[in-house]
């Protein structure tokens, strides 16, 4: 799946990230692309206010720091 933040309120694109996560990840596991845009901003409240508070892992690709991939393994 697939998130582009572009046009988007940095609280609406949260909002979108975190409940797109924890709906997926009640299921299982789960991958999500974020299309952050040039916006380390952006980037650091994803981590700090999702992926830090519900054990979400994140990487963002050397090659496109617009974007983030995150993902959470069920065990």
């Amino acid at each position: 799946m697939e998130i582009d933040l572009h046009g988007k309120t940095h609280p609406e694109g949260l909002e979108l990230i975190e409940e797109y996560m924890l709906l997926n990840s009640a299921k299982g596991s789960v991958s999500l692309t974020v299309i952050t845009g040039n916006s380390p901003v952006m980037q650091n409240k994803i981590i700090n206010q999702i992926c830090n508070k519900y054990g979400f892992s994140y990487y963002i690709p050397p090659h496109n720091p617009g974007e983030m991939i995150i993902q959470y393994e069920k065990l």
